[in-house]
C-alpha cells in the first residue's frame, strides 16, 4: 500500500491529481487522524479538497493540522492564504496569494490546476450573469493582465468595445447543466461566489 506520502506522489506524477484528495482521506481514517502521522502532507491535503470545489471541506482539514504547523510552515500558511480569500469571494486577492508562494514539487501541480479551474469558473459565471462587463474588472476576476482578459473573453465568443467594454454572450443555465451534468454544476456552485458578488461598480445586469 505504501505510505500516505508514495501513494500521493505517485498520483501527482501520473498527473492524476483529482484522486489524492480521496487517498488522503482514507489514510487519516486508517490511520485515526493526520497528527498521528508525522510526516502527512498537510499542505497537499488541503489543496486536493480545494481542487476538488469542497471549499469548507478544505478548511476543516486545515483546522486538523498541527497548530504549531498551521503557524509556521510556510506551505501551509501559503495554501491557508489562497484558501482564506477563497471562502471570503476576493478573486483578485487569491490570485495574489497564489502567485506569491514559491510552491514545492508535490504542491505545484495542484496550485496549477486549481486556478486553472478556478479561472475557468469564473468566465463561465460571468457570462451568466452579465451582458456587459469591464475588461478590467475581468482582468482583476482572473488574475491576470488586460490584454490577457481581453484575449480569453474574445475566446469566449464576447465582443470587446473600443471603450474596454465587453459585450457578454450569456449563456443559458439550464443548457449548462443538461451539458455539464448537475453534479458539475453543483460543484461550480460550491467552488465559486454567488454571481451577484462578482460584479465592479461599472458592470450592467438585465
Amino acid at each position: 500500500m505504501g505510505s500516505v506520502t508514495e501513494r500521493v506522489d505517485s498520483l501527482i506524477a501520473a498527473g492524476d491529481l483529482d484522486s489524492v484528495a480521496g487517498v488522503c482521506d482514507e489514510f487519516e481514517i486508517v490511520a485515526g487522524g493526520a497528527g498521528n502521522v508525522p510526516e502527512w502532507p498537510h499542505a497537499t491535503h488541503v489543496l486536493s479538497r480545494m481542487l476538488a470545489g469542497d471549499l469548507e471541506r478544505a478548511r476543516c482539514v486545515l483546522e486538523r493540522a498541527p497548530e504549531h504547523l498551521r503557524e509556521r510552515d510556510p506551505e501551509l500558511r501559503a495554501v491557508h492564504a489562497v484558501l482564506a480569500p477563497m471562502l471570503d469571494r476576493d478573486h483578485p486577492a487569491v490570485h495574489a496569494a497564489a502567485g506569491a508562494h514559491a510552491w514545492s514539487p508535490r504542491c505545484a501541480p495542484l496550485v496549477a490546476s486549481l486556478i486553472e479551474r478556478y479561472r475557468a469558473a469564473t468566465l463561465d459565471l460571468l457570462s451568466r450573469a452579465y451582458t456587459t462587463a469591464s475588461c478590467a474588472h475581468v482582468a482583476a476576476c482572473l488574475g491576470v493582465s488586460v490584454e490577457e482578459a481581453a484575449a480569453q473573453g474574445v475566446g469566449m465568443g464576447w465582443s470587446l468595445g473600443e471603450d474596454g467594454m465587453f459585450g457578454v454572450v450569456r449563456r443559458k443555465v439550464d443548457d449548462e447543466a443538461e451539458a455539464l451534468g448537475m453534479d458539475a454544476v453543483e460543484k461550480l456552485s460550491a467552488m465559486m461566489v454567488h454571481v451577484t458578488d462578482i460584479a465592479g461598480p461599472d458592470e450592467d445586469e438585465d
